[in-house]
């Protein structure tokens, strides 16, 4: 918005200069001139500062580029005049709607028929009429076009909020389907397969009692075995425990459907190959975690990007990246300190920088994998 200023100002500076220097050979006076100058730029100034949607200061710059260049009728025509009303024109129409636009259209349109009246002729007048028209028809199409593009945009979004829903739910649905089924799947495992085990090894038991042979306590071991290991498929069947990658994962979905936080996640650089301990996993989860909650917090738009990367599988890195609305003085509070302190224990080291708008947080450790 800055840079847009800036533009905007240049523009008017060296147009106003250019209409100054045709005014200076009519002969008019220098203190009037540059008095009504610092008058209009300061109205400038003042309406780049609310965004233009004063009507006052609107109709302000229109009547002082009226009467700078409407005396004396040196029996010229300005050609820095028509742009500057084309500016004021397209400044008007991109700031003010309803009635206050033609209120301060039909103002400018009055200011071009004085500012041209000693040249009015039968074929001007129609010149001008067809002007005012011109202007007063293509802003009202440039108003309707961008109400359209508006309310298509609001209808975008809610479509994509509405898809988002719908897909959150599609995958918790499903998740929550393929539990039951592991469910079902393990009740039905300890109850055909871990009773006829039982049974198998009571009827081992009974034939070893009678008849002492070394056969029967190899079956039984393997029956021990093999209920053993029946017992275990139907643990981890009910287990519902999401550790490294996929519990990052699970947080970003539950944030993004609670939180209405919009969160860009890639992974690069074999991030989904290694494997992560049970501590580096928590210790990532835990930082993105924290990042995120800094976002909410302290972030107007609501919006980061996560970046998972694992270079040559020897050191895994994560990165979360928000935009911040100015330069952020860095005082690391409780929940950064945290953060450090737990990549120091995996023998890691934590970023946390602020440039070019951006807020980020950057963390690396060595895979031990990667160090065998």
């Amino acid at each position: 918005m800055r840079g847009i200023f800036w533009v905007r100002l240049l523009l008017w500076l060296l147009v106003w200069a250019g209409g100054l220097i045709v005014e200076m050979d009519g002969g008019i006076d220098l203190t009037y001139l540059f008095a009504m100058t610092a008058v209009f730029f300061s109205l400038i100034f003042i309406s780049s500062l609310i965004n233009g949607e004063s009507i006052t200061i609107w109709l302000c710059l229109l009547i002082i580029v009226t009467l700078v260049f409407l005396f004396p009728l040196n029996g010229a025509i300005n050609p820095f005049v028509w742009l500057m009303f084309l500016f004021l024109m397209a400044a008007i129409v991109h700031s003010m709607r309803g009635k206050k636009l033609y209120i301060l259209l039909t103002c400018l349109i009055l200011s071009l028929f004085f500012l041209h009246i000693e040249f009015l002729t039968s074929l001007n007048i129609f010149l001008l009429l067809l002007v005012a028209v011109s202007i007063v028809t293509g802003s009202y199409f440039y108003k309707q076009n961008v109400a359209d593009v508006s309310e298509l945009e609001e209808r975008y979004q809610a479509l994509i909020h509405t898809y988002r829903k719908l897909k959150r739910d599609t995958i918790s649905n499903d998740e929550h389907v393929r539990q039951q089924e592991r469910i079902l799947i393990g009740r039905e495992i300890h109850d055909r397969v871990g009773h006829t085990l039982t049974n198998l090894l009571m009827q081992i038991e009974i034939l070893r009692l009678q008849e002492d042979r070394e056969e029967w306590y190899q079956l039984k071991s393997l029956a021990q075995e093999s209920l053993s290991e029946t017992r275990k498929a139907v643990k981890a069947l009910k287990e519902d425990s999401v550790a490294g990658i996929g519990a990052v994962i699970q947080l970003i979905r539950k944030l993004e459907a609670e939180q209405y936080i919009s969160i860009t996640f890639s992974m690069r650089q074999n991030a989904l190959s290694v494997s992560l301990s049970p501590e580096q996993a928590s210790v990532v989860y835990r930082a993105i975690q924290e990042s995120l909650t800094n976002v909410m917090r302290h972030s107007a738009g609501k919006e980061a990007t996560i970046t998972l990367e694992a270079p040559g599988s020897v050191h895994f890195r994560f990165e979360v990246m928000n935009p911040a609305d100015k330069e952020i003085e860095i005082k690391e509070g409780f929940g950064l300190k945290a953060m450090r302190e737990r990549l120091r224990q995996i023998d890691g080291q934590l970023e946390v920088q602020s440039y070019s708008n951006q807020f980020v947080v950057r963390g690396m450790f060595p895979l031990k994998e990667g160090l065998d």
